[in-house]
């Protein structure tokens, strides 16, 4: 919960006792016609078509200390906060607590599930945006006060894992990742035309049901090999994990017949199935070895004894997946726990889909890849006069900062189709457009001098339109956090930043007067810190030059 004046709650308090409405009709106003706006259409909408309640309504707002002015139009009631006060609240929460908003701890504990791709090859770019979105999500979470956990649920008892084992024992070679790519990527292509490829995956998932040690191990092995992989390459763009749940654990512990027993199933031809609306749902086949719905239910019970919220982040090729999970859980095991599906479309090429199994992939690591390698063209250009290394550690962090953003910029449920020229743009809305304002900034900063203890509030338009988007932080964090929208940030990022370009360009800091000097310090300060705050929420690292 953020400890802040929430003005737009307070807002709709003052409405609400006059004339009851939806929380839905108080909102931050970003088209200049007021900072918040009060929707009144179910006012005007009553018998005596809102005759007196309004005027008390806009009397009552217009008497709070934090008002400018508060007026009817039409059918809204537009109120403007006083930029004095937004200061205030700004810079005294900065000066005494060292960041804004400040926060304290939220009871509830949050599990967030993201990437669990099968650890069969590297990440292509298409699920890097599960984590790249779920990462997010943590850390917005995080920094909104939730105890929050990152999960990787490794899927190593599958059909694609046990035909990566299979691929493995057949073609032989050394457990590396090149090695058992090339073997996974094999195997598939023969098996379109040697029908006992399939036969000789089933036997072997058979065997590591059946807890065969010789399978177990060596699969172990080589999953954790591929893992290391994936988690080497998220590392380098920020995205680390508590936790690496392997769902062969699950089995072992006896966890996956356990739930099995407890759901009511039915039989077909030897295989378990349970009913819901409208379809069957196969728990095990009709050998006996269970399929992935039955290890994710479990899966989820084990989530659910140390979180009260459980985030999964998905594919949108999952939501029937997820229905039917949700069901299982909530209406048939009778699950309280909170739980939302947050859906993503794919990243496509503009050459088409990518496949692991296919190998025409463009992995994440060859994005980084390519991304440090314009960036270092860049920077080198730009800065000659830095060392060599010195360059080369700019140019990794805004490549990393740079592939980030490109995704997380993008609501969710939107389809990306990956453009080169899009993803390597150095120019607005992109993450060296935020970092080179930060260290704009920091110039200003490096060359003040201690501002004194006492500033007015006479400011120019550009200082007052910067400040407003500095006080309305909290407001972008507090949606983004409870509706799991990280590229909420993303866009608060790139208003907030036109707003310090034209402070910047308007208003001069360093050789004004001692009070205008110490206000607009005290902006630039601000700034830099709400600026990185809200950068590092979706991973774009600040630097100090570029």
């Amino acid at each position: 919960m953020l400890l802040f004046q929430d003005l737009r709650k307070a807002i709709y308090e003052i409405v609400n006792e006059k004339f009851r409405i939806s929380e839905n009709d108080v909102y931050l106003d970003d088209t200049g016609h007021s900072d918040i706006t009060v929707r009144i259409f179910r006012i005007l909408k009553s018998p005596d078509g809102g005759e007196g309640i309004i005027d008390e309504i806009v009397g009552s707002i217009s008497g709070k200390e934090y008002v400018e002015k508060a007026v009817s139009e039409g059918g809204y009631i537009n109120v403007w906060i006083k930029r004095s006060y937004m200061l205030r609240e700004v810079i005294e929460s900065i000066e005494k607590k060292g960041i804004y908003p400040d926060v304290f701890q939220e009871a509830d504990r949050v599990s967030v599930e993201h990437t669990s791709a099968n650890p069969t090859g590297p990440l292509h770019i298409g699920r890097a945006r599960n984590s790249i979105i779920g990462d997010s999500v943590y850390r917005i979470l995080t920094r909104y006060g939730y105890r929050t956990t990152r999960q990787y649920f490794v899927n190593d008892s599958g059909k694609q894992m046990i035909s990566l084992y299979t691929a493995y024992i057949r073609y032989g070679g050394p457990i590396t990742i090149d090695n058992l790519l090339e073997n996974y990527q094999r195997i598939y292509r023969e098996m379109e035309t040697d029908p006992s490829i399939e036969k000789e995956i089933e036997r072997n998932i058979e065997r590591y049901e059946n807890a065969d040690p010789e399978v177990y191990e060596t699969l172990r092995k080589i999953a954790g090999v591929m893992l290391d992989g994936i988690a080497s390459t998220l590392k380098r763009i920020g995205i680390e994990f508590d936790e690496f749940d392997w769902e062969s654990d699950l089995l072992r512990d006896g966890s996956v017949k356990k739930i099995i027993d407890m759901l009511q199933t039915k039989e077909e031809d030897g295989a378990r199935y349970i009913e819901i609306p409208g379809k069957k749902i196969f728990l095990t086949r009709k050998d006996g070895t269970t399929l992935y719905f039955a290890r994710d239910i479990a899966y989820h019970l084990f989530k659910a004894e140390n979180s009260e919220w459980i985030i999964d982040v998905l594919g949108e090729d999952h939501k029937d997946h997820a229905k039917s999970l949700d069901h299982v859980l909530k209406q048939m095991l009778k699950l309280e726990n909170r739980i939302s599906f947050m859906y993503y479309s794919f990243i496509t090429l503009e050459t088409g889909k990518m496949s692991t199994r296919r190998g025409n992939i463009v992995t994440l690591q060859d994005l980084v890849d390519r991304t440090y390698e314009e960036a270092l063209k860049i920077v080198n250009e730009k800065r000659p006069d830095l060392s060599e290394d010195d360059r080369r550690k700019i140019a990794e962090v805004i490549a990393t900062s740079a592939v980030r953003y490109s995704i997380i910029r993008v609501s969710a449920p939107k389809a990306i189709t990956f453009r080169w020229d899009e993803a390597l743009n150095f120019e607005a809305n992109s993450a060296p457009f935020i970092m080179y304002s930060h260290a704009r900034a920091t110039s200003i900063l490096e060359k003040a001098e201690e501002p004194g203890d006492k500033y007015d509030f006479n400011m120019d338009p550009e200082e007052a339109e910067l400040v407003k988007a500095m006080y309305v932080y909290p407001y972008y964090l507090m949606d983004a956090a409870l509706d799991l929208k990280p590229d909420l940030i993303a866009t608060y990022l790139i208003s907030l930043v036109q707003k310090f370009n034209d402070f910047y360009g308007a208003c001069r800091v360093i050789g004004t007067d001692p009070m205008t000097y110490s206000r607009r310090i005290r902006i630039v300060k601000a700034y830099r810190q709400i600026l990185s705050d809200a950068g590092s929420l979706i991973g774009i690292r600040m630097l100090d030059q570029m």
